[in-house]
Protein backbone atom coordinates (compact mmCIF):
# COMPACT_ATOMS: atom_id res chain seq x y z
CA UNK A 1 0.00 0.00 0.00
CA UNK A 2 1.17 3.48 -0.80
CA UNK A 3 0.01 7.08 -0.46
CA UNK A 4 -2.71 7.98 -2.96
CA UNK A 5 -3.87 4.39 -3.43
CA UNK A 6 -7.58 3.59 -3.06
CA UNK A 7 -8.32 0.61 -0.83
CA UNK A 8 -11.32 -0.93 0.93
CA UNK A 9 -12.01 -1.02 4.66
CA UNK A 10 -12.13 -4.62 5.87
CA UNK A 11 -12.87 -3.72 9.52
CA UNK A 12 -16.44 -4.30 10.67
CA UNK A 13 -18.79 -1.30 10.46
CA UNK A 14 -18.09 1.11 13.32
CA UNK A 15 -19.05 4.56 14.59
CA UNK A 16 -16.45 7.36 14.48
CA UNK A 17 -17.35 10.84 15.78
CA UNK A 18 -21.04 10.29 15.03
CA UNK A 19 -20.46 8.90 11.51
CA UNK A 20 -20.93 5.27 10.55
CA UNK A 21 -17.91 3.87 8.69
CA UNK A 22 -19.06 0.88 6.64
CA UNK A 23 -17.16 -2.30 5.85
CA UNK A 24 -16.19 -2.36 2.16
CA UNK A 25 -16.08 1.43 1.79
CA UNK A 26 -13.44 2.87 -0.51
CA UNK A 27 -10.87 5.16 1.10
CA UNK A 28 -7.76 6.92 -0.15
CA UNK A 29 -4.49 6.54 1.74
CA UNK A 30 -3.27 9.95 2.90
CA UNK A 31 -0.24 8.77 4.86
CA UNK A 32 1.37 5.72 6.46
CA UNK A 33 3.12 5.72 9.84
CA UNK A 34 4.48 2.32 10.85
CA UNK A 35 1.55 -0.12 10.98
CA UNK A 36 -1.19 2.54 10.82
CA UNK A 37 -2.54 4.54 7.92
CA UNK A 38 -4.34 7.86 7.77
CA UNK A 39 -7.07 7.55 5.18
CA UNK A 40 -9.66 9.88 3.69
CA UNK A 41 -13.22 8.55 3.96
CA UNK A 42 -16.06 10.29 2.10
CA UNK A 43 -19.47 10.00 3.76
CA UNK A 44 -22.67 9.54 1.74
CA UNK A 45 -23.00 13.33 1.43
CA UNK A 46 -19.48 13.62 0.00
CA UNK A 47 -17.79 15.19 3.02
CA UNK A 48 -14.20 14.00 3.66
CA UNK A 49 -13.14 12.59 7.04
CA UNK A 50 -9.63 11.59 8.10
CA UNK A 51 -9.43 8.22 9.88
CA UNK A 52 -6.53 6.41 11.53
CA UNK A 53 -6.73 2.69 10.74
CA UNK A 54 -4.39 -0.25 11.16
CA UNK A 55 -2.97 -1.56 7.87
CA UNK A 56 -4.64 -4.87 8.71
CA UNK A 57 -8.04 -3.15 8.52
CA UNK A 58 -7.48 -2.26 4.86
CA UNK A 59 -7.60 -4.50 1.81
CA UNK A 60 -7.15 -4.27 -1.95
CA UNK A 61 -9.72 -2.50 -4.10
CA UNK A 62 -11.09 -5.34 -6.23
Amino acid sequence: MQVGEKVKITKRTFLNKGIFIFTGSLVEIKGIQGDTATVIYFDKEGHPHDLELALGDLGPNE
